[in-house]
């Protein structure tokens, strides 16, 4: 039997700057999928070049950061950065940016030739796996096309955040949000979704507003294991004296709610002078205010941690010491950070908004994203009756995660099943 080619778009995980919640799934899933080749389909990662008027295959370095577990980052040598500056003193601007163009079109010629593909054949599967409504070749004219061509479509579908929460959201992410959205509902074959939450409310999206009555879609277990880096270099980020902390995890912006939990700690840290707040996130969209509010804090650098850029240790290390871990998302489409807390033996408080309860079931304890005082009537709780934190740390033995290996076979499984 001749394995089916499933071409996975990775263009804008290789592109940013950073690892959120969308860019780790893709990474974790394409990891277990290149690590069982033997299979009725073949998953190629490819990346859409304007240079090669097509899609190609990727290059050595892209593969590599593609399959590694840190920051994909944007490595550029010091002669560049160099010849950058001159250039844009010497010439101008625009003129640097035309012979930038320059040699980005050079270095095509030479490095793109071996790795262009022909048109995806007929039979074969186009999966949209990522954040790709920020990526310039649109779904709008994609998707007919492949259609066109004999090409099925799959989709990983998230959520529709930026739909519910538009005051939430970056207004051109509204935008381009939505046309990639109604681009996947008139043309995907198959949108596999992260939640059964997500799915629902996918559905309802569909036919109330848009007038789609038939969707074929599914359901996809996320891993909650977190994947350590080759070489581990890990430093321990908080000072020495910061034994008991509560952890929060997520893109420090509007929708993942940080100032409620900053009102419940400053509610509560003059009675538990011992107790530290550590926030992980990199910075987000129209965060100002609460990253002003963290940095002006009178316990900032003390108390209270603002940490970026962490790789996947540390993170496990900070699950695996927090005293408690807080999520306190006013939405999710599903819940990395509880279940990767879960996994690492950590007690959680979470808001029951959107998906949050489908993934952290009966094993975590929560509250009213739009109450302050709620929370930290929990905080309290947790931190003065030792008993019930003990039974809430115990009853995490039974916690039995999803690992991406089996994300990775769910996934083959529901396309396999669907065509």
């Amino acid at each position: 039997m001749i394995p089916r080619n499933i071409y996975v778009d990775v263009e804008n995980t290789l592109t940013v700057s950073f690892i959120s919640g969308i860019q780790r799934v893709v990474k974790e899933l394409l990891v277990q999928l290149a690590a069982q080749p033997k299979s009725d389909f073949v998953f190629i990662p490819v990346v859409h070049c304007r240079y090669c008027h097509g899609w190609r295959q990727l290059s050595d370095a892209e593969r590599t950061s593609l399959y590694s577990s840190g920051s994909p980052g944007k490595s550029v040598s010091a002669h560049s950065q160099m010849f950058r500056r001159l250039a844009g003193k010497l010439l101008g601007e625009n003129a640097s940016a035309t012979l930038r163009e320059f040699r980005i079109w050079c270095q095509h010629v030479q490095e793109h030739k071996k790795l262009r593909l022909a048109d995806f054949a007929s039979g074969s599967i186009f999966l949209d796996l990522e954040a790709s409504w920020h990526n310039p070749l649109l779904r709008n004219s994609l998707l007919p096309a492949l259609r066109r061509n004999g090409v099925s479509v799959v989709t990983l579908h998230y959520d529709i955040i930026p739909i519910l929460f538009p005051d939430r959201t970056h207004r051109n992410t509204v935008r381009v949000f939505t046309r990639h959205l109604h681009a996947h509902l008139a043309h995907s074959d198959l949108i596999i979704c992260i939640s059964h939450h997500s799915e629902l409310e996918l559905i309802r999206y569909a036919c109330q507003q848009v007038g789609h009555q038939q969707l074929n879609t599914a359901v996809l277990r996320l891993g909650s294991n977190i994947r350590r880096t080759v070489a581990p270099n890990t430093r321990w980020p908080l000072p020495k004296d910061i034994s008991k902390f509560v952890l929060c995890v997520g893109t420090v912006e509007p929708r993942k709610n940080h100032e409620i939990l900053l009102d419940a700690f400053d509610a509560i840290s003059q009675d538990y002078p011992d107790l530290g707040l550590v926030i992980v996130g990199r910075l987000g969209w129209d965060s100002d205010r609460v990253i002003k509010r963290i940095q002006q804090h009178s316990r900032y650098d003390v108390r209270l941690f603002w940490l970026q850029n962490i790789d996947d240790d540390t993170l496990s290390e900070l699950y695996r010491r927090a005293y408690l871990n807080v999520v306190p998302s006013l939405y999710e489409g599903f819940g990395l950070p509880i279940t990767e807390a879960l996994q690492c033996g950590s007690v959680t408080l979470s808001s029951h908004a959107g998906a949050l309860p489908e993934a952290g079931g009966d094993f975590v304890t929560y509250f009213d994203p739009n109450r302050g005082d709620e929370l930290a009537s929990r905080l309290r709780e947790l931190l003065e009756d030792l008993a019930q934190y003990k039974e809430r740390k115990s009853t995490l033995d039974k916690y039995v995660p999803t690992f991406w290996e089996q994300t990775a076979d769910e996934l083959r499984a529901v396309i396999r099943k669907h065509f």
